[in-house]
């Protein structure tokens, strides 16, 4: 009983055993009909001198023979089957890795018979056989190409743009990346500024354009990932100057749909361009000096021929007795004397648009400079100057052409008041960047659409003048980089409040 127990015990581990080999042919063959990769066993056949003569193909996959199109290369050899395996080397690379045991894994490109593809294939030998994966890794190999030629053109695109490329990173709040030096004589270089928190790069701005930044800043973190936004700012990037720069910003990351990680800025310089405009704009003021000009012909030809008339009037009845008579025609002589004073200080004032040279200068000092040239006016007018000047308040100013847009500012207020009860305040504030100026009337005072209007050209509300005095200023004003604002009401008076980026900020 135990001899026939102990037979069944080794008949069942024998089926056992055969069972699992079963299993791990079924296995193998499902992996081997399964696979993407076309897989090959060849036998190695050699000749009389025992050298490797050719391999013969003892096991195929689907995969192999639909590579090898309508030849079934099953039982045949390498040689028969493969010449352009020959010409491509793989031939001898079979015979290699037999002779010396080691694997091979090679890729090569085969653009015959209808095929523009890539291949890799590995072989490995065991005993007298080799096995051969070969793979069609062209899919992959032309999306890295694609992915190359897209690298090789963002560098071409990075170092040709005129742009400047910053990638502005919103959880270290720092520049994440830039793409090249901005001015490496001054250090604004790639490695200078990448890395750079954006707290450092503030200073760099102006003033006056650092509430606009933030603002942008704002506007982009709350905009769609298609939406471009853009802005002008000035930047120091060099001395004393600003120069203006465009910056467009637009969404490059975002961590969730409410949080935006990262956004990207292309930064150009357009102080050329803003020149350009500024020329285009002085050749736009000399057509309006032109204008002027022939306003001022037709305006002085009444005047002057009053004047000379009265002239020779004069010249022939100033005798005795005849006092009262040659009052009338002085009368008429000062009143186009004035008109014609008018005319000229207007033309002047709208006339002077060379361009700026901005030196050092004390706002203070410029201020009592103006009031001393505007002094006859304001003793004539019987006004009264009140003075708060902040100490030390410096500014970047062109002296003269600054005096002539005060200097308007400060007859205007004179001639909006009434004679003998006039006041004109003017008063200096000085923050950490700025200097603000204002000069205020208890004069008559503007509407509201006149307020809107006091800065275009020939406009006026004037009995006499062509309403070219305060565009004159305005334009003043702004190649200073100062910002005007102007408060009114009807019979309460007039407030010209200018803001001024000071010099050492």
């Amino acid at each position: 009983m135990s001899k026939l127990f102990d037979h069944l015990k080794f008949k069942r581990k024998k089926s056992s055993k055969n069972l699992s080999n079963d299993n791990a042919k079924r296995l193998l063959q499902t992996v081997f009909d399964t696979t993407n990769q076309g897989i090959a066993v060849f036998r190695t056949i050699y000749d009389n001198n025992g050298s490797i003569k050719d391999f013969r193909f003892i096991k195929v996959n689907k995969v192999l023979k639909e590579m090898y199109l309508n030849m079934d290369p099953l039982g045949k050899t390498y040689l028969e089957t493969s010449k352009y395996g020959v010409e491509l080397g793989i031939f001898d690379a079979l015979k290699t890795v037999m002779k010396t045991g080691n694997p091979m894994e090679e890729e090569f490109h085969f653009q015959k018979e209808g095929y523009n593809n890539w291949f890799r294939m590995t072989v490995k030998s065991q005993d007298n056989l080799l096995i051969a994966t070969i793979e069609d890794i062209t899919a992959r190999k032309r999306e890295s190409e694609h992915l190359q030629e897209t690298l090789r053109f963002k560098n071409q695109l990075e170092q040709t743009s005129l742009e400047t490329i910053l990638i502005i990173n919103l959880d270290s709040y720092n520049v994440r990346y830039i793409n090249k030096d901005i001015f490496p004589d001054a250090g604004m270089t790639v490695e200078r500024i990448q890395g750079t928190p954006l707290t450092e790069i503030v200073p760099f701005i102006h003033p006056q354009d650092r509430e606009k930044i933030i603002d942008f800043h704002k506007n982009l973190v709350k905009s769609d990932d298609q939406d471009v936004l853009e802005i002008e700012v000035r930047l120091k990037l060099r001395g004393a100057s600003w120069e203006w720069f465009s910056v467009r910003g637009k969404i490059f990351k975002r961590r969730d749909a409410n949080w935006v990680s990262e956004y990207v800025l292309l930064v150009r310089n357009i102080t050329e361009q803003k020149n350009t405009q500024y020329d285009l704009l002085k050749a736009e003021r000399l057509s309006i000096q032109g204008e002027v000009a022939r306003i001022f012909a037709h305006e002085l030809r009444n005047p002057l021929a009053s004047i000379g008339m009265a002239a020779d009037i004069l010249n022939k009845k100033f005798t005795p007795g005849k006092e009262e008579q040659v009052g009338n025609y002085i009368g008429i002589i000062s009143r186009s004397t004035k008109t014609l004073n008018n005319l000229v200080n207007n033309l002047l004032d709208s006339s002077n648009y060379s361009l700026s040279e901005l030196k050092r200068e004390n706002l203070a000092e410029i201020l009592d400079q103006t009031l001393e040239r505007a002094s006859d006016r304001i003793y004539l007018a019987g006004i009264t100057v009140r003075k708060n000047y902040a100490p030390n308040c410096y500014i970047l100013a062109d002296k003269e052409k600054l005096i002539i847009a005060l200097l308007n500012i400060i007859v205007n207020a004179s001639e909006a008041t009434t004679p003998e009860k006039g006041i004109i305040e003017i008063e200096i504030k000085q923050n950490t960047t700025d200097c603000i100026l204002s000069i205020r009337d208890n004069g008559h005072g503007l509407k509201p659409d006149e307020i809107n209007r006091i800065f275009d050209a020939f406009y006026t509300n004037k009995n006499t003048g062509v309403g070219v005095g305060l565009t004159s200023v305005k334009n003043i004003l702004e190649e200073h980089g100062a910002q005007i604002n102007v408060d009114s009401k009807p019979k309460e008076g007039t407030c010209f409040r200018i803001t001024f980026h000071t010099a050492d900020s």
